[in-house]
């Protein structure tokens, strides 16, 4: 049964609002459905009351003086009578709508899950390692005579592929009724991605252990999903040429659309910085009425935000993967790998090198903005030392990535968008459940097949719209309107240093080239 998009989200991390009584909260529940049963027998009263009124109005008057206000009152009644019916009924839906959250907040805050879920994911996490382990463990071997570095090939098809530039312009999705059946990647497909993508997590956290259990040398004895990503990382750089990272400023005429018209404005908000993220894919934004301006491929953005009392913030706009693997464009599947095995990756030196060359000082807070390889490299770019020693993160905005195996500093607001259908966010082999949960840092996620919507349902059945940033700015838009005080905890430090009375995005490209070209 589909729900209303609101009832779809799940939020982690966060400051505690206070002890939660499940037992209060289901009790509260019945009361509502005692609520809305009551509010619905008065509305068919109101029914019957209607069709007395229509038998009275019709019927002929009574013997006597004829009363000639009688129509005009049996009207008037009558009118009242349908009011209170469509209020009356209103109230009944509204209450039964308040039950089933409160219901759904019982369970979360119980962290409830079914037997048959748990033991089918740990089914898929045991199969999953012991595939990982065959597959790696075969192309490893010498008598195969196949060397390491072809087993990367593991995981650069999936990784770039889930994430190749999903903001690449697309046919609009066509309206759909709420009932309809979704659009987008739909039929067996579709279904296939609907019924397994809630196990996606379990299964990469099974194939990274078996990955690097086959290869524990390259996995540095890690056996995780970081200890998997480190050997096919190792694997794909073995077989690449040495390259060094160029990052230059991008003149107007590189874009084939114009320079964003938001260039001289602060972003102000975390879903306008998001949606710039969206602004710097080669292809343009997919986001409707967003400016299609076309950069370079490796194009990021640095904006210098001025605040009213002369401080100054930055924010770095980083988009996601653009190719499977490059010999110049760092946003491919080789920079993947290097951020989900926890190494300096390309992007990473790029954004370093970016804030530099724009000016920005030590104790100028920077908040760091990503989408999908953007957000892999925002958290790690934040959980890291030596740019920490640079420079103070000042906050971190992700969507679409995965980012629970990187650590964010404590008193850093971070909030990461992610939806169970996109299939990337849970490549670090963790559900949004599973995210780490502090005052500062904030998950949101939804199930885009149990939403109501028809823009989602449509999502919930093609990886490149469940992926796109505008499903995640929608998550961000519905935990916004329920007010909820986890996310406007993280989203309200992060605002303040969007927001600014005076602000210049410099933008730079970003490529790989030959040492000493």
């Amino acid at each position: 049964m589909s729900r209303d998009p609101r009832d779809t989200l799940v939020v982690v991390g966060g400051r505690p609002v206070a002890h939660v009584d499940a037992a209060g909260i289901r009790a509260a529940a019945l009361r509502l459905a005692d609520a809305a049963e009551d509010l619905r027998v008065a509305t068919a009263a109101c029914a019957a009351a209607r069709s007395a009124l229509d038998r009275d109005l019709w019927s002929p008057p009574p013997l006597g003086a004829p009363d000639p206000t009688r129509t005009g009152r049996v009207r008037w009644a009558r009118a009242l009578t349908d009011d209170a019916a469509v209020a009356l009924a209103a109230r009944a839906e509204t209450c039964a709508s308040l039950q089933h959250r409160l219901l759904l907040a019982a369970g979360l805050y119980e962290h409830a899950e079914s037997t048959a879920e748990r033991a089918l994911g740990a089914v898929v996490t045991v199969g999953s390692g012991a595939a990982g382990a065959v597959i790696t463990g075969w192309v490893n071997d010498p008598l195969q005579g196949l060397p390491l570095r072809w087993s990367g090939v593991l995981g650069l098809g999936l990784l770039a592929a889930l994430s190749d530039d999903p903001d690449a312009p697309r046919e609009p999705p066509v309206a759909v009724a709420p009932d309809a059946e979704p659009s987008g990647d739909g039929g067996l497909g579709g279904s296939v991605l609907r019924g397994t993508a809630p196990f996606v997590d379990e299964a990469l956290r099974g194939a990274g252990f078996g990955v690097a259990l086959a290869a524990p040398v390259a996995a540095h004895g890690d056996l995780s999903v970081t200890g998997g990503a480190r050997v096919l990382s190792t694997a794909v750089r073995s077989a690449l040429p040495d390259v060094e990272v160029r990052v230059e400023p991008l003149d107007a005429g590189r874009f084939t659309g114009g320079v964003p018209a938001w260039q001289g404005t602060a972003a102000g908000s975390v879903a306008e910085a998001l949606a710039r993220t969206a602004d710097l894919y080669p292809h343009g934004s997919s986001i409707p009425g967003r400016p299609a301006p076309g950069p370079p491929p490796g194009t990021i953005g640095v904006e210098r935000v001025v605040h009213g009392d002369g401080t100054v913030s930055w924010t770095v706009l980083v988009p996601g993967t653009q190719e499977l693997l490059s010999a110049e464009n760092p946003f491919d599947g080789a920079t993947d790998l290097d951020l989900m095995a926890g190494r300096a990756a390309d992007v990473m030196v790029a954004v370093e090198e970016a804030l530099g060359h724009a000016g920005a000082a030590r104790d100028e807070p920077v908040v760091l903005v990503g989408h999908s390889l953007g957000g892999i490299a925002a958290a790690s770019l934040a959980a890291s030392p030596s740019f920490r020693a640079k420079h103070r993160v000042g906050g971190v905005v992700t969507a679409g990535a995965p980012t629970a195996t990187f650590r964010t500093p404590s008193g850093v607001p971070a909030l990461h968008l992610e939806n169970t259908q996109e299939l990337v966010s849970p490549l670090d082999g963790r559900s949004t459940a599973e995210n780490p949960a502090t005052p500062d840092r904030v998950t949101v996620g939804r199930d885009l097949a149990a939403s109501d919507d028809p823009r989602d349902r449509a999502a919930s059945g093609s990886v490149a719209q469940a992926h796109g940033v505008p499903t995640h700015l929608r998550t961000l838009e519905h935990a916004q309107a329920v007010g909820n005080v986890q996310v406007a905890g993280v989203v309200g430090p992060i605002e303040e240093l969007l927001a600014g009375t005076g602000a210049g995005t410099t933008f730079y490209t970003v490529r790989r080239a030959s040492p000493g070209r």
